[in-house]
């Protein structure tokens, strides 16, 4: 079979394998991700409230991702994604038991977004590490496009099944349909075959060598900073304002948890929709900051400000899509642009700074842009943020040649 570029990966008897079982534990995040989102909101009525719940799942990313970057590239990463896997499953239980206990209030829905967030913190450089070494060295820089359309098809399907559930099954079903759906992932693990490490040094002595060390490779290498740079930025605003979608489904638009589901579905089947271009396009040369990239971080900003200001539910429903996007054709072309340039003893720990900008800025934007709409409203309170998006894009930008 003939696979272009942009599709080597798929060749991967292991690599297709952990597709199939993966995609199962993505519509479970999808799925907890709507369900905490209105819980959140139907518990508070409160903008800063929904935003300091996206906070929280998010906010361990900044300070434990790393850590958890630099352990992966120290431990068997298979053996990682299954301990990983078993206490996102134990979570996604004791918030069901919970909830079906009536004890699931303000403050111990914060306490479980922080704790998911804690374990997401550990399985996205997992994640990232384990599956380029289920590929040759020659396909990992097909990894990130396959593996965002497999993310983006559960992102375009989950919410809409979330809201779906609640709607019309409540809370408590949506719960343990997530528990579930983390079950075939954990079966798929133990058959994933690893191939051998391509190693540039001799392993750190010590974690905190470990870590620093990594923090040098990334900072001293300046168009990987630069990748990090417009990856936080866009993050910020584009990404933070993806989690302050229960303020507009019901907070604006009054449409309820089906609104809700709608709007994260339509953000879900743009980002598809943005994937499957993506193939289409030249493959991103190593280590420098792609074109479509950056293209896509104006253009999300951009979005935002619309989001900020529209008054037509169509409207915002197709600017939320677009949204999803540009957003995806920002993350898969930087990791395309960075997998390739990293040697596999340094996977964890680059690609978990990575992920520390991308979901660490979607965190600190879902609480500054919650907080700012709280104060000002969501149109004062979004457009000034998106005027300096912008300016520090184009710094970002220009550092990066």
């Amino acid at each position: 079979m003939k696979v272009n570029g942009s599709l080597a990966a798929i060749r991967s008897p292991a690599f297709r394998l952990y597709l199939m079982g993966n995609a199962f534990a993505l519509q479970a995040t999808w799925i907890q991700r709507i369900t905490i989102a209105w819980l959140a909101w139907d518990l508070s009525a409160s903008a800063s409230f929904v935003g300091w719940i996206a906070f929280l799942g998010f906010a361990p990313t900044l300070v434990s991702g790393p850590v958890f970057g630099a352990l992966v590239d120290r431990s068997p990463v298979r053996r990682a994604a299954t301990i990983s896997q078993a206490a996102m499953f134990a979570l996604a239980v004791l918030l069901a038991l919970t909830h079906w206990a009536g004890a699931l209030g303000q403050t111990a829905l914060a306490g479980f977004a922080l704790a998911i967030g804690i374990v997401t913190s550990a399985h996205h450089p997992i994640r990232m590490s384990l599956a380029p070494l289920l590929v040759p060295v020659s396909a990992v820089g097909s990894v990130a496009n396959l593996a965002s359309i497999n993310f983006n098809l559960a992102r375009s399907v989950g919410p809409a099944i979330g809201g779906f559930l609640i709607a019309n099954f409540g809370i408590g079903t949506a719960m343990w349909v997530t528990a579930a759906c983390l079950l075939p992932y954990q079966i798929v693990l133990p058959f994933l075959r690893t191939r051998d490490l391509s190693l540039s040094s001799p392993p750190e002595t010590t974690l905190l060598r470990g870590l620093a060390s990594g923090f040098r490779f990334a900072w001293r290498t300046g168009r990987i900073r630069a990748i990090l740079l417009v990856t936080l930025i866009a993050a910020v605003i584009g990404r933070g304002m993806l989690e302050l979608l229960p303020l507009i489904a019901d907070g604006i638009f009054a449409r309820g948890p089906a609104g809700l589901g709608l709007l994260t579905s339509a953000a879900g089947i743009g980002a598809l929709g943005a994937a499957l271009m993506v193939l289409m396009l030249p493959v991103p040369r190593p280590g420098e900051v792609p074109p479509a990239g950056l293209v896509a971080s104006f253009a999300s900003i951009g979005l935002c400000g619309v989001l900020a200001i529209s008054q037509s539910w169509p409207l915002t429903v197709a600017a939320t899509g677009l949204l999803g996007g540009t957003a995806t054709v920002m993350g898969i072309s930087m990791q395309a642009a960075l997998q390739p340039a990293l040697p596999d003893d340094y996977r964890g720990r680059v690609m978990s700074l990575w992920v520390m900008t991308g979901v660490g800025g979607s965190a600190l934007g879902a609480l500054f842009l919650g907080a700012m709409a709280e104060i000002a409203g969501l149109r004062a309170g979004t457009l000034l943020p998106c005027a300096a998006g912008v300016a520090l894009l184009v710094l970002a930008a220009r550092r990066g040649r």
